[in-house]
């Protein structure tokens, strides 16, 4: 029987390079023209806000330190538990999940992954100091993910599968930039990956571009493609994240393997939160699901709806719900939980151990 190891961490991109940069999609959001003007005006935004807004130097210097400690700490932790693979839960934003199709998870079954992730902040400013084009080779377990991919299905679970990229070059950002931060100092990854890309962003994958252009697009209406510019079918629900996990989980412990089984995402995002404006996170709805999470009450996450979550801009916190089923009654350690209102969306890191 399989030991499992759970892992939460998140892939945050503007963590790739240095602080001053962290509450740039901010600046650059607060000029969108769906922001009201008003709150376009720092002195009009939530009193803490403005408090984290007026010290944000010294606020990202300590987002990064944070950061920085929780992962080596989770990187022990993984060094000590010794994997023989990691399986990896994280959201596709329009990379590989595009208008050709966009199943609701896909296991990607290779042998090795190129990765580049240092091209999103397109700066030798960045934390490894490298070209923005340098790429890496992290290890695939392809030959164990195809066995595992049988297993789901033939528990009555169909999981899309993949022996390629559809649309996207290198290793998606949710798996690529994981891989950075978990290997901060440069000193190697020996554990081979098995990627399970989540159509977390659902209605909104191709209209907004996974990510926030939905907040400059300008064209009137009569100008939009009644496809690629509305909200499309919805992603998978939460207790369908929730049943993938609890099918996985079934078909590792019934091997012989060690695993390690790993979210990685943000939860809430200010991009995504209409109700804020866009310009900061659903810090209540998160708080909520930290309670949670903190009392080993992760059974209760199944029981989200879609809209709950959309509306707290929440959609990759699906990602914890797929690692939820894996490990529906292990306690997690909490290493750290990084609440922020400029720094576009609440981070979590956690150890779910056997």
């Amino acid at each position: 029987m399989a030991e499992i190891l759970g892992v939460g961490i998140t892939h945050y991109p503007p963590l790739l390079g240095y602080p001053k940069t962290y509450a740039n999609l901010l600046r650059g959001i607060s000029h969108s023209h769906l922001v009201p003007e008003d709150m376009r005006k720092p002195e009009n935004w939530p009193k803490g806000m403005q408090e984290e807004w007026e010290d944000e130097a010294a606020q990202a210097e300590m987002h990064q330190l944070r950061h920085k400690t929780a992962l080596k700490e989770v990187r022990k932790v993984i060094d000590d538990f010794a994997p023989d693979a990691i399986l990896m839960f994280g959201d596709d934003q329009y990379e590989n999940f595009k208008e050709d199709i966009i199943p609701p998870f896909n296991m990607y079954c290779m042998d090795e992954f190129p990765a580049r992730p240092f091209t999103f902040i397109n700066s030798v400013d960045n934390i490894w100091g490298v070209d923005p084009g340098h790429t890496f080779n992290v290890p695939g377990a392809g030959k164990l993910a195809r066995e595992l991919a049988n297993e789901v299905i033939s528990r009555h679970y169909p999981i899309a599968y993949s022996y390629k990229y559809a649309n996207h070059p290198t290793l998606s950002h949710a798996f690529s930039n994981a891989m950075v931060f978990l290997d901060w100092e440069q000193e190697g990854w020996p554990y081979p990956i098995i990627p399970v890309s989540v159509n977390c962003y659902g209605k909104g994958v191709v209209s907004t571009r996974g990510g926030a252009a939905h907040l400059f697009d300008k064209r009137p209406d009569s100008e939009k493609d009644d496809y690629l510019d509305r909200p499309g079918p919805a992603g998978p629900t939460p207790r369908s994240c929730f049943q993938l996990g609890e099918t996985i989980g079934e078909v590792l412990r019934d091997r012989p393997e060690r695993f390690v089984v790993m979210a990685s995402s943000g939860w809430s995002h200010a991009f995504l939160t209409e109700k804020n404006h866009w310009l900061y996170p659903d810090r209540d709805f998160d708080r909520a699901r930290f309670e949670e999470l903190n009392a080993g009450n992760q059974r209760l996450w199944p029981e989200l709806e879609n809209d709950a979550i959309d509306d707290a801009g929440c959609q990759e916190f699906k990602n914890w719900i797929c690692l939820s089923g894996v490990v529906p009654d292990t306690k997690a350690d909490i290493i750290d939980y990084l609440e922020t209102w400029i720094f576009n969306s609440q981070k979590c890191f956690a150890v779910f151990r056997p």
